[in-house]
């Protein structure tokens, strides 16, 4: 019988790319992957060769295809989360109806007053995939790593639910999870918004209009690997990101035209590097990747965000590509993962 193309991806990957030796990895990857003469993690280098993941060209699925394929490689991307307090099953009041969310509380005591700090997580997927699911081990070890409560929310997805829908419901997910912070065991004054890639530009704009409705602002933002300019960025259409990374510029495209208009394309709301200011916005981590289209404009908004005076802790990462934090069975990539949410837990701790 033959075999599907996920059935193969779930051959190389659990078969070949976890088990082999580290021999094995440096003699497959050679010569090494380079972008501006930095090399690609080895082990990634190898999952990309051999696990054969990018091949698959989402554009080419239905929305709900996409999602479906999206769910099953990530099952077989992640490695076994670390073990956390608790996890509770949420249903928000948002403005469009109850949505699903899921609370993640560390194994720890709490802080003397009783509560913990939050981060209010929104999953990437170019607004058209992912879910509470796919992101759930990420969650978990942002949870342990950071010592804080994370709240993940399961916001509308286009095209069916185009923008704004989406910048609707995570911040109503934030003004509720502020609003029921303390039967959450949560600390008032001390909840973040974070997410990865379209959940990074979210998070983004909920701090945008927090700030632009007068706050109370989000204690900081975590914004990993965020898209935040439109499909039209130059840093898109670099060359020697086009195939091999899991992330073309055909992709970000499809992604894009599904959440927005033409009429909307550089609405700040949608692509928040083109706010008129970048002024009194929370103190942000901003995690970019060397092997990642969105790489160039996540620079271009921590250094947009540091020119307006905002807090800004940049981390690099020089050898991983788009989608990391949700590619846990890379070595390389927990510890990347455990550095940006290190950065989180020492920044509630100065703030405490």
């Amino acid at each position: 019988m033959k075999m599907t193309f996920l059935q193969r991806v779930e051959r190389n990957v659990i078969g070949r790319v976890l088990n082999a030796s580290d021999a094995r990895v440096n003699r497959m990857t050679e010569p090494r992957w380079e972008v501006d003469g930095q090399p690609l993690d080895r082990r990634a280098q190898y999952m990309f060769r051999v696990g054969r993941i990018a091949e698959r060209s989402m554009p080419s699925l239905t929305p709900a295809a996409a999602r479906r394929y999206y769910a099953r490689l990530n099952r077989v991307l992640e490695a076994s989360p670390p073990d956390i307090g608790s996890v509770s099953e949420l249903r928000l009041e948002l403005r469009s109806g109850q949505r699903p969310a899921r609370a993640y509380y560390p194994d720890t005591t709490h802080e003397n007053d009783g509560k913990l700090p939050a981060l209010l997580y929104i999953h990437g997927g170019g607004f058209t995939i992912g879910s509470i699911e796919t992101h759930d081990t990420l969650c978990r070890r942002i949870c342990a790593a950071a010592q804080c409560v994370v709240v993940s929310v399961d916001y509308r997805l286009a095209p069916e639910d185009p923008f704004p829908a989406a910048v609707e419901d995570c911040d109503d997910a934030y003004r509720w999870v502020m609003a029921h912070a303390d039967e959450l065991g949560i600390r008032v004054g001390h909840i973040a918004v974070g997410g990865d890639s379209a959940g990074g530009n979210l998070a983004a704009v909920v701090s945008v209009l927090a700030r632009d409705r007068g706050g109370p602002l989000p204690f900081a933002q975590l914004l990993i690997y965020p898209g935040t300019g439109t499909a039209e960025h130059p840093g898109r259409t670099k060359a020697d990101l086009q195939t091999g990374y899991g992330l073309d510029a055909k992709t970000t495209r499809w992604f894009f035209d599904n959440y927005v208009r033409d009429a909307d394309g550089k609405d700040p709301l949608a692509a928040p590097l083109y706010l008129d200011t970048h002024a009194g916005l929370p103190p942000a981590i901003v995690v970019t990747a060397q092997f990642d289209l969105l790489c160039a404009e996540g620079v271009e908004y921590a250094d947009k965000l540091r020119a307006a005076g905002v807090p800004v802790v940049h981390q690099h990462v020089p050898d991983l590509p788009h989608g990391f934090a949700t590619i846990s069975v890379l070595p390389r990539a927990r510890q990347a993962i455990d550095n940006f949410a290190t950065a989180l837990k020492q920044a509630f701790r100065q703030g405490s």
